[in-house]
């Protein structure tokens, strides 16, 4: 099987996989509107597909072929464009395979197509947070950027306003990395912090730490990592510059934290003050770092110290990603739905003062329930654990600290609340995948949202 490069007008290009965020169906189009002839598979048939096949009615002669994903889809196909969803064992991958087919993805696309300078985002955690203050830093300091990618937006739907003098900031997953083509480059690459994650997907950790590894092999110009990251740090690549960040006086050619300023140095020079730390509206020393990363590469990237520092100190947190949400009868509420790994819900613990009375659970990816009860027990006051992960996990809590198991997450959150006390806190910040109840974590995140919001209009809530 080999990568496909931007395929001919006139190729037959199968899509296989359409995807929920767009990227599929932005590629489609971008494919179509070059003379590609295109063909659309994917497993479902169902409304929300429906839906995309009439949102793309504009565009003529799609031969859609929804609800299957047989062999004979590849007939007369030159590229296939995988879903980064599909693992590679997949039947329909597996034929191309044996076909010789070119294959491609919708990241592959965009890079092999766009005129301007490409900045890549990664990590195990806190990647849309630092793509977004990324982004958000280069705007405010005049610089013509772009926002896409795993983040949720298919940076192929801006054609129109790409231009040669630009940054692209691109949140990239693993998935998409597993495929990134070797000569699709990228001028930076910036990491959050590998951890363990999708070993489900990528087999053992040292995969997905290669898959991880392919965003700096690609990178020509710099790459920018945790100062104490071993695993970033040993990642091989061409780049011009390493720079690091930490939580500690800024040495040469990285950022760190100076008199409680947020402060660069690229070089040999003095640190360049961005921003207080206590300016900051993102909640946790892992915000800090997410900060950090930010703001390296925008200062490597030609933005002014002053104007990274108003980018980041107006930055609010993301929707699902730490922050209190409600006060309800003196307990405060925080949300860190995004959570689909102990780290993110360890990291989170640490930011919350008080008791906390923890909301968890859905599906393992690696099946190390152990892992979980010894990074949560020593921080919480209580647990209250739902879906697939919730009898394992409650067998390793339940002589440890007070423990409830429930089926549905409604239930599991009128649990913490019932525990808890005013001053108390409840954290929802799941640990787990979701999808075992869910189709992705924002489902499961929104379902979190519409029962609380249900819960304040029955009693008395005030916002933070």
């Amino acid at each position: 099987m080999t990568a496909a490069g931007l395929p001919p007008p006139g190729a037959t290009v199968l899509v296989h996989g359409l995807g929920r965020f767009g990227g599929g169906r932005e590629a489609l189009r971008f494919l179509a509107k070059r003379g590609c002839r295109m063909r659309v598979a994917d497993r479902s048939d169902g409304d929300d597909l429906q839906a995309v096949r009439h949102a793309l009615r504009d565009l003529a002669d799609i031969d859609w072929q929804l609800g299957r994903e047989d062999e004979d889809l590849l007939d007369g196909v030159a590229v296939l464009l995988a879903n980064p969803a599909v693992p590679d064992g997949h039947p329909l991958l597996a034929a191309a395979r044996r076909r010789g087919l070119a294959v491609t993805q919708e990241v592959d696309v965009f890079l092999a197509a766009y005129p301007g300078t490409v900045v890549g985002v990664t990590g195990t955690n806190g990647k849309s947070t630092t793509s977004t203050l990324l982004h958000a830093a280069l705007q405010r300091s005049g610089v013509d950027a772009l926002l896409g990618g795993n983040i949720g937006h298919s940076l192929l739907a801006d054609e129109a306003n790409w231009r040669p003098d630009q940054v692209a900031v691109l949140e990239i997953s693993s998935f998409q990395l597993e495929r990134l083509h070797g000569c699709r480059r990228v001028a930076g690459a910036v990491y959050t912090r590998i951890g363990k994650d999708h070993v489900d997907r990528h087999g053992t950790l040292a995969a997905y730490h290669a898959a991880k590894a392919r965003l700096a092999a690609v990178a020509t110009d710099f790459v920018v990592h945790a100062a104490d990251d071993a695993v970033a740090a040993a990642f091989a690549s061409p780049a011009t510059q390493r720079l690091r960040y930490a939580t500690t006086h800024p040495a040469p050619h990285s950022t760190g934290l100076a008199l409680g300023f947020v402060a660069t140095r690229l070089g040999d020079g003095a640190p360049e003050p961005v921003v207080h730390r206590d300016a900051l509206r993102l909640l946790g020393e892992f915000q800090v770092e997410n900060v950090m990363a930010a703001a390296t590469a925008a200062r490597r990237l030609g933005a002014a110290p002053h104007t990274i520092g108003l980018a980041l100190a107006n930055a609010s947190p993301l929707p699902f990603r730490l922050q209190q949400v409600a006060a309800i009868d003196g307990v405060r509420v925080f949300d860190n739905g995004v959570s689909t790994e102990v780290e993110s819900t360890r990291s989170a613990l640490q930011a919350i003062a008080g008791r906390v009375h923890w909301v968890g659970g859905g599906k393992s990816k690696d099946g190390d329930y152990a892992a979980v009860a010894d990074a949560v027990a020593p921080r919480i006051a209580s647990a209250h654990l739902f879906g697939a992960a919730a009898e394992p996990l409650g067998r390793l809590l339940a002589g440890r600290l007070p423990c409830t198991v429930h089926g549905p997450l409604a239930a599991a959150l009128t649990a913490a609340f019932a525990a808890a006390r005013a001053g108390d806190a409840i954290l929802f910040s799941p640990a787990f995948a979701s999808f075992d109840q869910y189709p992705n974590f924002r489902v499961r995140a929104l379902e979190f949202h519409a029962w609380l919001t249900a819960r304040r209009s029955g009693g008395q809530a005030t916002h933070p």
